[in-house]
């Protein structure tokens, strides 16, 4: 598995180590127990909402950071206790379709990344910025890896991916299906643009959210509340989707959130399977929701796209190594700014995307940079520091004028460019469409899927050559179209 991922220095009270238990156990006197979670269908919605935070927190934290022992160890404080009387909760649910949702969300949160990436790659006039559309180019593919990776996990527990759709479009500009402030949409080469795709890879939460109001009910409100809930599950789609919108502000938090609904309806599986609840990592990981065909598997040497390792699944380690490889590449892997070992790093190329694209922006490497000014006492600094190591050359103005985020009917008076247009629409089309019957398992297409990249970057850049009008230029617009 690759490198822990999620920050270590968490507080003493939330280290699951068995030694630690019992004093953990005095800290969080108020959270909710796992199997109340899971199995109380008397929760009220505001303990459900703590207890989720709480429990995905911590078994996030010590799967996706490959502590088994410590995972062990929680299991064994969380179920070796008898169940909640009332068992109906999660056992009821057809976890499929909430899983088909989340995770084709997720294949949404990638492929939205993707046309922003390639549109400022391809607005870069040829022969200049080079090392900005490298690194750019490398963000872009490694993007695509994740997408593909998504579709595994899909097909380890037989849901069928769909990335060709008109639902599965993307529509600029759009916000990301999480808590987030910013829009992200087509538009040329610039400090804009990149600062943009700072704000899709940030790895941390910048600020705090504002409480809405201030008012605290009394405890007697409190009880009231409680005592009129009635027998409910709480564990719907509605719910599980508006928590994430309510609490989740990143990608990698997305797929922290994501990985904990994976493992719990895994467990409701193994429960469903055996009367009793997991009591190791080994009992969880195989068999339950993982039923899907391994034939249908993307497989490392069936991927000809580079850039980072791809993950087949075929049990909850698969899952554990997609995630890890999907966080890593994006806000680093192991506390650091790294997505690898840093002794593999080269220039612009094995840095987290965040750091990348602030490579870019800044116009400088991290490498050779002084951060001393910026660390504290253990050696670390604020993930805002900004690069200060060699120069990275950078020309905002060899980019071509594209119209921020156009379509295809602003072409309509033009017939050429119209054309054009819809071509390009048409190729993208195809890309999509060896994806997805790749993950269908016909692994063979993906080899297509090199040649229309090629395309498309040709029939882009001769759209963005092409004036709009006085001030704008043409450019792709990654629409649906029919062939």
């Amino acid at each position: 598995m690759r490198q822990r991922l999620i920050n270590k220095t968490a507080q003493p009270q939330e280290t699951l180590t068995a030694g630690r238990m019992a004093v953990r156990s005095a800290v969080v006197t108020e959270a909710v127990s796992l199997p109340s979670l899971l199995f109380d269908s008397t929760l009220s919605k505001e303990d459900w909402i703590e207890g989720l935070k709480h429990h995905s927190k911590t078994l996030t934290n010590l799967l996706l950071n490959d502590q088994i022992d410590d995972f062990n160890a929680y299991l064994e404080s969380q179920f070796g206790t008898e169940l909640p009387e009332s068992k109906k909760g999660l056992t009821e649910i057809d976890y499929k379709p909430i899983l088909q949702d989340l995770l084709q969300t997720a294949i949404l949160i990638e492929h939205s990344t993707i046309p922003p990436y390639l549109t400022a790659l391809y607005s870069i006039k040829d022969g200049t910025n080079a090392l900005a559309s490298q690194i750019i180019r490398s963000v872009a593919v490694e993007e695509m890896l994740h997408l593909i990776m998504v579709c595994n996990v899909l097909n380890a527990i037989d849901i069928q991916p769909s990335v060709n759709k008109q639902e599965n479009y993307p529509t600029y500009p759009m916000k990301l299906p999480m808590n987030v402030d910013f829009y992200i949409g087509l538009e040329t080469f610039s400090s804009n643009s990149i600062a943009t795709f700072i704000a899709i890879e940030s790895p941390t939460k910048p600020l705090v959210k504002a409480p809405k109001y201030d008012h605290i009910p009394d405890s007697s409100e409190l009880y009231s509340q409680r005592a009129a809930v009635q027998d409910t599950n709480l564990w719907t789609l509605e719910n599980m989707k508006g928590f994430i919108m309510e609490n989740v502000y990143t990608i990698g938090e997305y797929y922290d959130v994501l990985f904990f609904y994976i493992v719990i309806f895994q467990i409701i599986a193994y429960y469903k399977e055996h009367g009793t609840l997991p009591k190791n990592f080994e009992e969880l990981n195989r068999g339950g929701i993982f039923t899907g065909k391994p034939s249908k598997q993307i497989r490392p040497e069936q991927y000809y796209g580079s850039g980072g390792k791809l993950h087949f699944v075929e049990a909850l380690d698969g899952v554990i190594a997609v995630f890890q490889e999907i966080k890593g590449q994006g806000e680093g892997a192991d506390d650091s700014i790294f997505d690898v070992d840093p002794s593999q790093f080269e220039e612009g190329m094995e840095l987290a995307h965040y750091f990348r694209f602030k490579e870019v922006f800044h116009e400088h490497f991290y490498l050779g940079g002084n951060y001393e000014p910026f660390m504290d006492e253990n050696g670390m600094m604020p993930v805002t520091t900004p690069p200060t190591g060699k120069d990275l050359p950078v020309d905002w103005n060899e980019a071509y004028p594209m119209k921020p985020n156009p379509k295809v009917a602003d072409y309509i008076k033009n017939k050429e460019l119209h054309t054009q247009g819809v071509e390009f629409n048409k190729t993208y089309r195809r890309l999509l469409d060896a994806i997805q019957s790749a993950v269908e398992g016909n692994q063979r297409e993906l080899e297509k899927s090199i040649m229309y990249m090629y395309a498309l970057k040709e029939q882009a850049v001769n759209l963005m050559k092409q004036p709009l009008d006085s001030q704008n230029n043409a450019g792709p617009t990654f629409e649906y179209t029919e062939l």
